[in-house]
């Protein structure tokens, strides 16, 4: 046989050796491969991390709490306590009902920022105790009649600042005939705690409320009581402080008739003694004008 031909069927039986070498190969790998995806476990679901309610910020006692005051935070599952509000993992909405739950609650003590927020931490609506839990150190709550008119025709609600202020009458020298009509701001810058039995604003709803109960000091308690008694009572609604705004008068103002009317402003005659005239059984009292 010639050399030629012994070379060409050699390299020929190389060349298929080696072809059926690396199929044998590719076969065993794609098995291997096969093999390990059937014994390989099921994906698990990876569980949604634990967040509680918190204060979002820090709250002074008496804040009654808002969406804003609240926040969701992560939490360790070991650090959880059964008193904790617990995100769902639920639905959005049934998710945030936890914290919508302590929507209108007031804070019983001052809280930090981060700090869990629990039933023991607040007080609900109608829970003994909610309106004292409102009012600040060394305040009390005091109500006071109102109505369309002084109540600004319900469009004042709990947490406004309102003035009140104090219409009535005076004697000169204690006399009927010679009255006069004056108004003036008694109280100023003064939180409303409540609309009759409401506390809180119920998204804005406008009722015409008959009392409001106002957070006062001792001191302006007692200013408030008497003012009752001496004429109408209105409540003047202050505007959210905004930047730039005039600052209110260091003294209360006051206004008497003369500055509203022209005719009050008048000079009237003075008075002059008076002469008494006896006719028999009757008498009869007779002014004589300077």
């Amino acid at each position: 046989m010639r050399p030629r031909v012994i070379v060409l069927t050699a390299l020929s039986l190389a060349i298929a050796g080696g072809a059926a070498v690396m199929t044998n190969n590719w076969l065993q790998q794609q098995q291997g491969q096969a093999t390990q995806a059937a014994v390989a476990p099921a994906p698990v679901d990876v569980p949604e991390e634990t967040r509680i309610l918190v204060a979002n910020g820090a709250l002074k006692a008496g804040t009654i709490l808002k969406s804003e005051h609240l926040r969701w935070q992560a939490w360790p599952e070991d650090g959880l306590l059964e008193a904790y509000v617990v995100r769902g993992q639920g639905s959005e909405d049934q998710a945030l009902s936890g914290r919508d739950d302590l929507l209108g609650a007031v804070v019983r003590a001052s809280m930090v920022n981060g700090e869990p927020v629990t039933d023991a931490r607040v007080v609900r609506p109608g829970d003994r105790g909610f309106l004292a839990a409102m009012l600040s150190e060394g305040h009390r709550a005091l109500s006071v009649p109102v109505n369309a008119a002084s109540g600004i025709s319900g469009l004042i609600f709990p947490g406004d600042r309102v003035d009140v202020i104090l219409s009535h009458s005076i004697r000169q020298n204690g006399d009927s005939r010679n009255e006069r009509k004056a108004s003036e701001t008694v109280l100023s810058d003064i939180r409303v705690l409540a609309l009759d039995q409401r506390t809180d604003d119920v998204e804005g709803e406008r009722v015409v409320a008959k009392t409001a109960t106002l957070e006062v000091d001792p001191k302006e308690a007692e200013k408030l009581s008497l003012a009752q008694k001496l004429g109408d009572l209105s409540l003047s609604l202050r505007p959210i402080a905004r930047e730039g705004d005039p600052e209110a008068p260091a003294q209360p103002t006051f206004t008497t008739d003369s500055e509203i009317s022209r005719v009050m402003s008048a000079p009237r005659s003075k008075r002059g003694p008076t002469v008494v005239v006896v006719r028999g059984s009757e008498m009869t009292g007779i002014e004589i004008e300077e």
